[in-house]
């Protein structure tokens, strides 16, 4: 078995994403301070274009377990109830990632009428960053909980994990 961790989807997504912008508002900087001549359409996608890494990169962040919570809990609660206490917590996130996914879906199909300024695109197609992300880190989430049901000492391998690095 190799050493080499497999890369998720979301990794590319946000490197292709923030390369996309990075050249994007590079190419907006050349034309306005060497040219003379400001593009109307990149500083418009550019910022569509981060608020689609924004929400993609969420679930990128749990495939690496790197989003912050709150660790009071796991200190009040006998050692054996933590994995527990994570799995139910996973589980509420789960809840709210998929609520999030159906309003943002909701959402982005009522502005299938409205256009962005400067480029005309269809602002539905820019908010469905958001459902995307949210759908994502669902998917993320729901193997997660499936793995901590399966093997509990996940949990306590990383709520040690999570304790060494606090010392």
């Amino acid at each position: 078995m190799s050493d080499k961790k497999r890369r998720p989807i979301e990794g590319y997504m946000c490197f292709g994403l923030l390369l996309t912008m990075t050249f994007v508002m590079f190419i907006g900087v050349i034309f306005r301070y060497v040219f003379n001549a400001s593009l109307s359409w990149s500083e418009e996608l550019s910022r569509y274009l981060f608020i689609w890494f924004i929400f993609i990169s969420t679930s990128y962040a749990v495939t690496e377990r790197a989003h912050i919570r709150v660790e009071a809990l796991n200190g009040l609660v006998p050692k054996k109830i933590r994995p527990y206490i994570n799995i139910i917590g996973r589980i509420i996130w789960f809840a709210f990632s998929l609520f999030v996914t159906y309003l943002g879906v909701t959402y982005a199909l009522s502005m299938t009428t409205s256009v962005s300024a400067a480029m005309k695109l269809p602002m539905s197609l820019v908010y469905f960053g958001i459902p995307l992300g949210y759908f994502l880190m669902s998917l993320r989430l729901f193997f997660q909980i499936i793995e901590s049901i399966k093997n509990p000492e996940i949990e306590i391998q990383e709520i040690h994990d999570d304790l060494v690095k606090e010392e």
